[in-house]
């Protein structure tokens, strides 16, 4: 049996070697010539400059970054282009700044640059991704956003630390005080207030927090406390804990109310799901309110 293995692994190996040798360039002209060439791009953001697009006033923006190769080893392409696409569209790629051939190189851009170059204003959400198009010693060029042509090696955002494309994005930072003045009634469940009423927001004493002065209405109760929500300020999550807002006429002083929700960080919008408690009464639960600053 073990005479037999051997027979059998001596086959398999003199095999192999046949293909191989049968494969070589010389005797196959339509292998074509491979080019070996090892260059990584490299974004970083400059944290002096702005790292994300304010959403409420995205023409003040203006970010800087700089392209370097991730190996300093690296031998340099023949040029560099960096490129941008906006919301994944590869079909729309624009030229940030082409030819680059020294690195590291900086580049700054502008609210007003990227709105040129797309040809329409910049919205809460949009999406802007940087790239590098380079071209090789050789001649050959591997693109940031491929449809059809080359692209870099799959995993080489699996490098510790590597950052081959750099995003920036129209968002809004939470801020309280970004939630002040008159908001509309979209939605009350609760039936205080009929849609395009109006009720005041204002910062709250947390650091976190804004004041709803809502339940009950003015046409339903007396004594009126604001209602305070606590937003986190990352999630954008809402919570309002158990507390009292006030006393509904021919009931028992003390309605309470608490519920969870959303925030839109901009301080547009304000959606809750609340529970409000008036005493004798049963618990009204889930009870829809959605305010729009106007």
């Amino acid at each position: 049996m073990q005479m037999k293995r051997i027979i059998i692994y001596s086959t398999v190996l003199v095999a192999i070697v046949a293909v191989l040798n049968a494969c070589r360039k010389d005797d196959n002209p339509r292998i074509p010539a491979l080019e070996k060439f090892e260059w990584m791009p490299q974004f970083v953001k400059d944290q002096t400059t702005n790292v994300s697009i304010d959403g409420k006033d995205p023409l003040a923006f203006v970010g800087k970054f700089t392209l370097d190769k991730y190996f300093e080893t690296d031998i340099n392409p023949q040029k560099a282009d960096i490129v941008m696409i906006k919301n994944g569209d590869i079909g729309n790629i624009k030229m940030i700044k082409p030819d680059v051939t020294t690195f590291p190189t900086t580049v700054e851009i502008t609210g007003p640059q990227l709105e040129t170059l797309f040809g329409e204003p910049i919205l809460l959400g949009d999406n802007f991704t940087i790239g590098v198009d380079i071209t090789t010693p050789g001649g050959k060029k591997f693109e940031a956003f491929p449809t059809t042509g080359n692209s870099y090696a799959a995993g080489i955002t699996a490098q510790p630390g590597a950052s081959p494309t750099l995003n920036y994005v129209s968002a809004c930072v939470f801020d309280k005080n970004s939630f002040n003045g008159p908001y509309e009634v979209i939605e009350d469940e609760f039936a205080d207030y009929a849609p395009g009423a109006t009720v005041n927001v204002t910062p709250g004493a947390g650091v976190n927090q804004i004041s709803v002065v809502a339940y009950p209405s003015p046409d339903y109760g007396t004594n009126r406390k604001p209602m305070l929500v606590d937003v986190n300020p990352t999630t954008f999550v809402a919570t309002v804990a158990k507390q009292v807002i006030g006393d509904y006429f021919g009931a028992p002083p003390g309605a309470t109310v608490e519920g969870t929700g959303t925030v839109n960080p901009c301080g547009d919008e304000i959606s809750l799901s609340l529970n409000i408690n008036i005493s004798g009464y049963p618990e009204w639960t889930d009870q829809t309110l959605i305010l729009h600053k106007k």
